[in-house]
């Protein structure tokens, strides 16, 4: 009887298991570093070539190998750090599997250096696709250097998959920047194509920190320390008024290994739910102790994910320990009676004598809001106006309030009713006016009489820098300084200084997610952000009268898309005869 069942052979199980640890260049740079921090080392190096693709070599200064060990780490399934299933479950090391080596040597050219302090001689291994092809002894200093060469030069299926070189470096500075910060008591230096990225002196946190993403974050970030018999929480985070729209700096750790934690995450963030915005995201680096038995850090292949076995009492050790700092150095927002809108008294409070119930009428309803069912199920009449304007004929138009007003027009035989919100017409008519200008290359750009920097970090300027043609291409111009800051000289007409971090931020976030449309979702921020500051500067709409009324339903009717606004809601609703006719 024919078998359907093979046994894999050794060749194909090693590619597998790569294909589990090794997805990337920057897989191999964070398995490296894990082993060097593991052996103890207090300098380790990182040189680079071609975003990792030719070679990703690994210098440090730990206690080295012999020449048994060295020869064996190369074997699936061989690790120092776990000798029992006891081991296994009060993991305290880093790379703990024995995958790592294995997995990377199956998929790469691979050359090791390695000498214990108290050995003579070292140990020079080759080894290519699984099979160690040169065992020799050679005169090295103590340590291990480990070069990585032509990732997936036997699986080219693999290889087509990698991604552009400015996007593999950044998940490689993704990397590099978890496992420095986590470990500031050891000196880093990280160099790409011979050119030094970083090179971080042994310090503590804060300064680690600093180092990393510049002086401006002595000021901005504060001291947390909670103990509890659950979790031991220290680190810092950022002041809530310096929170960004980019997810950029937020770094969380459980025993001194980086995780990755929506749930956790939330609970940082809500620790500042009444000061920030929903959109808005504040920088933290916050370490986690708890007892190694009570959390699973072996679920995931790259062991970015964790299983606690109390999450939910974490969760609120963790939001307590936020909010205790911000009332410590007195960080709360001021409450505005005069333009806060949710502000309400509860009605329970008032305690006068009841009186008879009256009819009133609502200042404040907005039938543009979606929770208004009844209206916004109306659909708009639709219309082709691109060529045939001057057979629209609007009858009459009015005011109805500084908010809305009332049209109806004649358009293919037929009388339309129309509800109109002023605010978010203009901002549409001035949307599409700036958009065609741009289009057709009137677009105007300002130079700055004094530059304005930027509150960026190493690893978003590398990314700013790589798409400068795209972000230039709008209107913006701007330069790296010698201190590693990002100073922008030139911005698009229209665009105030106040504006410039707000839409880096948000350039920033684009470009993290390598969206083909790039350039376009540039260009509406842009253009929204133009939008809004002309919309403010024009002439208010509660003194619109009729005829400038007409005037405004006149240019929006001729937009390519005149019934909704540029923030996704309506700007007209069109209303039924016989809802307002009806005896």
């Amino acid at each position: 009887m024919k078998k359907s069942i093979n046994i894999l052979s050794k060749e194909v199980i090693n590619q597998i298991a790569a294909g589990e640890v090794i997805q990337r260049p920057a897989s191999i740079v964070k398995e490296l570093i894990e082993n060097s921090i593991d052996a103890g080392a207090k300098k380790i190096e990182i040189i680079i070539k071609d975003a990792g693709k030719t070679l990703v070599q690994l210098i440090d200064d730990g206690i080295g190998m012999n020449n048994q060990d060295a020869t064996i780490c190369f074997q699936k399934h061989t690790t120092s750090k776990i000798k029992n299933i006891t081991d296994v479950m009060s993991i305290s090391t880093m790379g703990f599997r024995g995958e790592a080596l294995a997995s990377i040597s199956s998929i790469a050219k691979v050359e090791l250096k390695t000498k214990r302090e108290e050995d003579e001689i070292g140990t020079l291994i080759h080894i290519e696709n699984s099979i160690m092809n040169k065992n020799l002894k050679v005169a090295i200093s103590k340590g291990t250097s480990i070069a990585v060469k032509n990732l997936f030069f036997n699986v080219p299926a693999r290889k087509k998959f990698l991604k552009s070189d400015r996007i593999e470096m950044k998940h490689i500075l993704e990397v590099f920047m978890q496992l420095s910060i986590a470990n500031c008591e050891i000196e880093f230096k990280l160099n790409d194509d011979s050119k030094t990225l970083h090179h971080l002196k042994a310090t503590n946190l804060k300064q680690r920190i600093i180092q990393l993403f510049g002086s401006r974050y002595n000021q901005k970030i504060l001291p947390i320390k909670e103990e509890t018999s659950i979790v031991s929480i220290n680190g810092f985070i950022g002041n809530p008024f310096d929170a960004k729209k980019t997810r950029g700096e937020q770094f969380l750790y459980v025993n001194n290994r980086f995780i990755k934690s929506s749930y956790l995450n939330h609970a940082v963030k809500n620790s500042m739910h009444n000061i920030i915005t929903n959109d808005q995201h504040p920088s933290y680096f916050i370490f986690l102790s708890v007892d190694p038995k009570t959390i699973d850090v072996n679920i995931h292949p790259n062991k970015t994910e964790i299983k606690f076995e109390d999450e939910k009492s974490i969760y609120q050790i963790l939001k307590s320990a936020c909010k205790k700092p911000i009332g410590m150095y007195n960080i709360t927002p001021s409450l505005d009676f005069t333009t806060e809108e949710s502000f309400e008294i509860p009605i329970d409070i008032q305690k006068s004598t009841p009186k008879e119930p009256k009819i009133k009428i609502n200042s404040d309803f907005n039938p543009f809001l979606e929770k208004n069912e009844q209206l916004n199920k109306k659909t708009p009449v639709s219309l082709n106006l691109d060529s045939k304007y001057p057979e629209i004929n609007i009858i009459n138009c009015m005011n109805i309030d500084e908010n809305y007003g009332l049209f109806t027009f004649i358009a293919n035989n037929s009388i339309s009713c129309n509800l109109i919100d002023k605010k978010r017409a203009l901002e549409r008519i001035i949307y599409e006016t700036t958009l065609t200008q741009l289009s057709s290359k009137k677009f105007l750009s300002q130079n700055l009489l004094y530059p304005i920097k930027l509150d960026v970090n190493i690893s978003d300027l590398q990314i700013i820098e790589n798409y400068r043609d795209k972000i230039e291409k709008v209107g913006y111009k701007f330069r790296t300084t010698s201190d590693k800051n990002l100073e922008i000289t030139s911005t698009p007409t229209g665009i105030e200084n106040n504006d410039i971090q707000d839409l880096f931020e948000c350039f920033i976030e684009e470009l993290k997610t390598g969206n083909i449309n790039i350039e376009q979702n540039i260009i509406d921020k842009t253009i929204i952000k133009i939008t809004h500051n002309k919309y403010r500067k024009s002439k208010s709409i509660n003194s619109v009268d009729n005829k400038e009324l007409k005037s405004i339903i006149t240019k929006l009717l001729n937009c390519k898309t005149p019934f909704i606004g540029i923030n996704g809601q309506p700007c007209v609703i069109n209303i039924e005869p016989n809802i307002i006719f009806n005896n």
